[in-house]
């Protein structure tokens, strides 16, 4: 673990990521030491820091911190930016350019094959996601939404999808969602709420490799449950096809098995197909 490009674990308890979750961060798939899905990171980790007025954080620093805890491993490393350490109190200094910079590293998350092969099983949460469109793309540290939708379920699911208050289809609890339909791929608008992924990015770049159209809009729940197939992602685990919710059965449409060939042949093959 690195605090500021120095070997530490302390964080002063004063620090405003802590208190007040002020900051952002991003998680991000080592393969022998690469950071895969660079740009899309370091991108949103940009853009999360200038919408909340962090210090800008420079490319070759963060990219130096990766490389020294990633080594030449497989593994995730995490990436957090705080507003550091200030006056007690929400009101700060915007002169201040003071930040706290964090980077290190987990072992790769145990996913089962069948995930990839098979699919999962996806629940809907009754936890509502609150619309915000000051925060809405932004990785941003306020994650008790995502908490307390998780807590729904033990082990009987792999996933769950989180709705609007107004039933909209926002996101998984830690992944974005595409639904087949009409010869499309539909996935929600994230203008109000929800994380911009870049796992989602880079489908939304590539679903014509599958010969099939990618469009933003707004999704009901009716829609999700009457999809031709449906899938999650997001830039650790890839791809899972998701083949039962609420009790109905999908099937893992060509088009979603193109996709995750080519996640595997581009990206890297820490993704199973």
């Amino acid at each position: 673990m690195l605090v500021n490009g120095l070997p530490s674990d302390v964080l002063s308890v004063a620090d405003r990521g802590l208190l007040y979750g002020d900051g952002v961060f991003e998680t991000i798939l080592c393969e022998a030491g690469r950071p895969v899905l660079l740009a899309g990171h370091t991108q949103r980790l940009e853009n999360g820091c200038r919408r909340l007025g962090l210090a800008k954080q420079e490319l070759p620093t963060i990219l130096a911190d990766i490389r020294e805890v990633a080594k030449q491993d497989d593994c995730v490393v995490k990436v957090i930016v705080t507003r550091g350490k200030r006056q007690r109190g929400y009101v700060y200094d915007k002169q201040d350019n003071t930040s706290t910079r964090i980077v290190y590293r987990d072992d790769l998350p145990n996913i089962p094959i069948d995930y990839y092969r098979q699919g999962i099983e996806l629940t809907k949460c009754e936890y509502a996601l609150p619309d915000n469109k000051q925060l809405a793309g932004i990785k941003h540290l306020n994650r008790l939404d995502q908490v307390m939708a998780r807590s729904e379920w033990e082990k009987e699911f792999q996933e769950g999808v989180m709705l609007a208050d107004d039933g909209r289809i926002v996101e998984g609890t830690m992944t974005n969602i595409f639904i087949e339909s009409n010869q499309q791929w539909l996935t929600p608008k994230l203008e109000n709420s929800g994380i911009l992924g870049v796992m989602r990015q880079w489908v939304m770049r590539n679903s014509y490799r599958a010969e099939i159209e990618c469009v933003e809009k707004d999704i009901l729940l009716t829609e999700l449950q009457n999809a031709q197939s449906i899938f999650v992602c997001n830039s650790v685990v890839g791809i899972w096809p998701v083949t039962k919710f609420e009790g109905k059965d999908y099937p893992i449409s060509q088009a979603v098995s193109s996709l995750m060939q080519e996640a595997n042949s581009t990206l890297t093959n820490l993704y199973p197909v």
